[in-house]
């Protein structure tokens, strides 16, 4: 009998968690689809003090004293405005000599930072 009840619990818990990451996914895709600023080019600009970012519709900056942290891997720079909110920048259209100037960069304004090694 207790058993039985293991196995239901582990069941309908395993439906829970599958549940709750389609909703995400399904979230995350409206989310992204109903905000044009989110499809738009855009075009970064990285400097010592700060770092520009200009889209179709818009422009911002923000100095890199106000960033929190900054990850990198592979394909991506992720830079942490808090530790929640993200700016994801692609590294596909960077050269070898872009990227290693922006380590250089990050690593200059003392940024709590993770980034590669190649």
């Amino acid at each position: 009998m207790n058993e039985q009840i293991l196995q239901s619990f582990y069941f309908w818990f395993f439906i829970c968690i599958v549940f709750i990451f389609i909703l995400t996914m399904v979230r995350l895709r409206k989310a992204y689809f109903s905000n044009k600023r989110f499809q738009e080019n855009l075009s970064y600009t990285f400097t010592n003090e700060k770092v520009h970012t200009k889209g179709e519709t818009f422009e911002e900056e923000f100095n890199w004293s106000s960033v929190y942290s900054v990850n990198e891997n592979k394909n991506w720079f992720m830079i942490y405005l808090s530790s929640y909110l993200m700016k994801i920048i692609p590294k596909k259209d960077f050269t070898k000599e872009q990227i290693s100037e922006l380590r250089n960069i990050i690593r200059s304004n003392q940024v709590k930072a993770k980034l590669r090694k190649d």
